[in-house]
């Protein structure tokens, strides 16, 4: 699953990305918000793009805002961090 199929995933649910980390080519994080009422909705569309998932144990309240994070690992990515730095002269 790409990052844009993840934020588009919780777009159509009904929620928001707070903020992303993206770790090399290797990793992306996604903090989100979503209604509680929404949290199926989010399931099924992470389900549509790939990403199967369960609803999350406990209980949820319907009114309130649910805080996740959604950590996405490529396999195809290098993890290399290392970039090329110019000498300085």
């Amino acid at each position: 699953m790409s990052v844009s199929a993840a934020s588009a995933a919780i777009a159509d649910a009904g929620g928001w990305v707070v903020s992303h980390s993206l770790l090399s080519d290797a990793m992306a994080v996604l903090s989100f918000e979503i209604p509680g009422d929404r949290l199926d909705d989010l399931v099924r569309e992470l389900g549509a793009r790939g990403l199967n998932t369960g609803r999350p144990p406990g209980s949820v309240d319907p009114l309130k805002d649910i805080a996740g994070r959604l950590t996405l690992a490529f396999s195809q990515g290098t993890g290399d961090l290392r970039r090329d730095v110019p000498a300085i002269q």
